[in-house]
C-alpha cells in the first residue's frame, strides 16, 4: 500500500473507530438510563397502586364500621330479624340496596351467622341462599380484604371487599361490602398516563387500557401476561393481591406495565441523526486526509522521481531542500549521498579502468602462449631431428607443417580478435570431430600422455564462432594435460546427445576427462573465477575465459571431479536448426 493509502488509512482508523465508540457509549448510555427511569417509574406506580387499593379497603373498614353501628341501633332491622311479617321482611330486603347507595359503594351483602343471606344491594336473588364461606375467607385474609367477582342486575364485576361482624340482638350478622374495581377505577389508580395498571385473575382481566385488555384476552393464566408484555418490548413488574374465588381463597395479579415503543422511536430518531453525524464526520475525514496525505506525500513523490532518474551516467541530479522538517533531512541526506556516489564512481571507474588495462593484458599473454607453445614444440622437435637425422628433416618438416600453419592462422585470427576489442563473432557451423582432432594432433603431448577422440563422425555440428570453440577446447586440454601426474595419464574427448538435466531439453553434450589429480571439492565453485588458480605461476584466466567464451557460444560449462581419480568438464551446445 502507498504512503497516501497508509495515512488515508490511519486517518481514517482514528476517527472513525473512537467516533463508533462514542455512539456506541453513548446509545448505550441513554438507554440504559431511560430504561431504569421508566422502570423506577413502574415500580413507584406498583407501590402506589397498592396503597391506594389499601386505603380503599381501609375506607371501606370504616364505612362498614359505620354502617354497623347503624344496625345496632336501628330496633326494626332487630324487630325485623325477630318477626318475619311482611312489611318488616320488605325492610330488610331493601336494607342493602338503600345503604349501598347512601353509601357509594358497588357491593353490599348482609349474612346471618348460618350464612344466609337476608339482603342484597347487588344481587337481589342471592336473598335466602346460604354462602359461608365468603365472610369466613375475607375474615381471614392478610388485610381482611381481597377482590371478589360479584354481580349486578346488568353484568358481573370485580369488586375489592371486607367484612364486618356484628351483634344484634344476640345474633352475629356479617356485613360485606365492596368497591367496583374496572378500567375507570384503574385510571384513577394510575398516577401516570404512559403507564398500564393490569389486574388479571383465572378467568378474568382487566386493565386501563382497552387495546391492551384487548391484545391480553386471549392469555391462558394471569403468568403468561409479563412474557406477552415483554415481547411488546414493555417493562413489567407484577405483584399479588388476594382473591376469593368459587369460594376459594386464590390470588389475583396486579400487574403495572409501561411500553418502551416510545423509547425505540425516540432511539431510532437517534440512531438517524447519528448515523448523519458519523457519515459527515467521514466525510470530513477522508476530506482531511486527502490534503494531509498530499500534504506529505507530495515532496516524497518528487524525491522518489529524482532518486528513480539517478544512474551512474547520471548523477547532476539536485536533492537540496529548504524544508525543515524531516523531508528536508531526507533530501539533504539524498544530496550528501550523491555527493560521494559521485566522488566513488569517479574512483571506481579509474580503477575498473586499470584492472580492464591489466585483464586484457593477462589474456592477451594467456592466449599468445597458448598458440606459440605448439610451434614451440613444432620447432623443438625439427631442431632434435636436425641434430639426429638431418635426412628425415624435409619428411618431418611436412608431418608437421600443418601444425605450423594451424598455429600462425591461430595466431593470426587471436591478434585479429583483439585487434578489436568488442568484435563481431561470426557464428557458422562447426565440426567439433574435426577441430578436436587438429587441436590433439597438434602439441606434442609426450610419450606418457594417452589423447583419446572419442566423438562420434555423425554428432550434429555446433554453430558457434571456431576461434571461440579452439580457444575453449586448447584451454581444456591444456589445463587437462597439465594435471596428469608426472607418470602420465589419459585425456579423452567424448560427445553425446542428450537431455540437459539442468536445462531439461535435448542439448549436445562434450565431455572432456582426465585421470589428473582431480579437483578438491571446496574449489569446485572457484574455478571458474578471475584469477583463481592453485597452479604456481598460473594465471587463474583459464577457465574464467572458457566459462565466458562458453556463454558466447551458448553453451553451459559444468565440472564434475574426485580427488586423485580425475575431472571432467562437460560443454553443453544447443542442437542447431538445420
Amino acid at each position: 500500500m502507498k504512503l497516501r493509502g497508509q495515512i488515508l488509512l490511519g486517518v481514517l482508523l482514528i476517527t472513525v473507530i473512537p467516533l463508533i465508540l462514542v455512539m456506541l457509549i453513548t446509545r448505550s448510555g441513554v438507554t440504559s438510563r431511560f430504561t431504569e427511569l421508566d422502570t423506577q417509574r413502574v415500580e413507584d406506580q406498583m407501590r402506589l397502586t397498592r396503597l391506594d387499593l389499601a386505603a380503599k379497603g381501609s375506607d371501606l373498614k370504616n364505612m362498614l364500621a359505620s354502617l354497623g353501628t347503624n344496625i345496632t341501633a336501628d330496633n326494626r332491622f332487630r324487630l325485623a330479624l325477630l318477626d318475619q311479617s311482611d312489611d318488616l321482611k320488605s325492610y330488610l330486603v331493601d336494607f342493602a340496596p338503600r345503604h349501598m347507595s347512601l353509601m357509594n359503594i358497588d357491593f353490599l351483602q348482609i349474612q346471618k351467622g348460618d350464612g344466609e343471606v337476608i339482603s342484597s344491594g347487588h344481587f337481589r336473588h342471592s336473598i335466602g341462599q346460604v354462602d359461608k364461606a365468603l365472610p369466613r375467607i375475607l375474615s381471614l385474609v392478610q388485610g381482611g380484604q381481597a377482590l371478589i367477582p360479584a354481580r349486578s342486575a346488568e353484568e358481573s364485576f370485580l369488586a375489592l371487599a371486607r367484612t364486618s361482624n356484628i351483634n344484634v340482638g344476640g345474633q352475629t350478622i356479617h356485613v360485606t361490602g365492596g368497591i367496583r374495581l374496572d378500567s375507570s377505577h384503574l385510571r384513577d389508580l394510575s398516577r401516570d398516563d404512559d403507564l398500564d395498571v393490569i389486574v388479571a385473575w383465572d378467568g378474568g382481566l382487566i386493565s386501563t387500557s382497552k387495546d391492551l385488555t384487548s391484545a391480553l384476552e386471549n392469555a391462558r393464566n394471569p403468568e403468561e401476561i409479563p412474557f406477552l408484555l415483554h415481547r411488546r418490548q414493555a417493562i413489567v413488574r407484577s405483584s399479588g393481591w388476594p382473591l376469593i374465588l368459587d369460594g376459594k381463597p386464590e390470588s389475583a395479579s396486579i400487574i403495572v406495565t409501561h411500553s418502551q415503543t416510545s423509547l425505540h422511536k425516540a432511539l431510532l430518531a437517534m440512531d438517524i441523526r447519528l448515523a448523519i453525524i458519523f457519515a459527515l464526520a467521514v466525510a470530513a475525514s477522508i476530506f482531511l486526509a486527502i490534503i494531509l496525505a498530499n500534504r506529505i506525500s507530495r515532496p516524497l513523490r518528487e524525491l522518489s522521481s529524482r532518486a528513480q532518474d539517478l544512474d551512474f551516467d547520471r548523477l547532476d541530479i539536485r536533492f537540496e531542500s529548504n524544508r525543515k522538517d524531516e523531508v528536508g533531512h531526507l533530501s539533504r541526506l539524498l544530496a550528501e549521498m550523491t555527493g560521494r556516489l559521485r566522488s566513488g564512481v569517479l574512483k571506481l571507474r579509474d580503477a575498473e579502468h586499470r584492472a580492464t588495462l591489466g585483464e586484457v593484458a593477462r589474456q592477451v599473454n594467456h592466449d599468445i602462449r597458448n598458440g606459440i607453445t605448439p610451434l614451440r614444440n613444432v620447432m623443438r622437435h625439427m631442431a632434435q631431428v636436425a641434430d639426429e637425422e638431418p635426412q628425415n628433416l624435409s619428411t618431418v618438416f611436412q608431418e608437421r607443417r600443418g601444425t605450423l600453419e594451424d598455429g600462425l592462422t591461430y595466431l593470426e585470427d587471436l591478434a585479429a580478435h583483439y585487434a578489436r576489442l568488442s568484435p563481431d563473432r561470426q557464428a557458422r557451423l562447426v565440426k567439433l570431430d574435426t577441430l578436436v582432432t587438429k587441436i590433439l594432433h597438434g602439441p606434442s603431448m609426450g610419450d606418457r600422455v594417452k589423447l583419446e577422440n572419442r566423438l562420434p563422425v555423425n554428432l550434429p555440428p555446433v554453430e558457434a564462432d571456431p576461434v571461440s570453440l579452439r580457444r575453449i577446447f586448447d584451454n581444456l586440454l591444456r589445463n587437462a594435460v597439465e594435471s596428469l601426474p608426472d607418470g602420465g595419464g589419459t585425456v579423452a574427448v567424448s560427445a553425446f546427445v542428450e537431455e540437459d538435466p539442468v536445462l531439461e531439453e535435448m542439448r549436445i553434450q562434450v565431455e572432456v576427462s582426465d585421470t589428473g589429480v582431480g579437483i578438491p571439492a571446496e574449489n569446485l565453485d572457484k574455478i571458474f573465477n578471475d584469477f583463481f588458480t592453485t597452479r604456481e605461476g598460473g594465471t587463474g584466466l583459464g577457465l574464467s575465459n572458457v566459462r565466458r567464451l562458453a556463454a558466447d557460444c551458448g553453451a553451459r560449462i559444468s565440472v564434475k571431479s574426485e580427488p586423485g581419480v580425475g575431472s571432467t568438464f562437460i560443454l553443453s551446445f544447443p542442437i542447431p536448426n538445420l
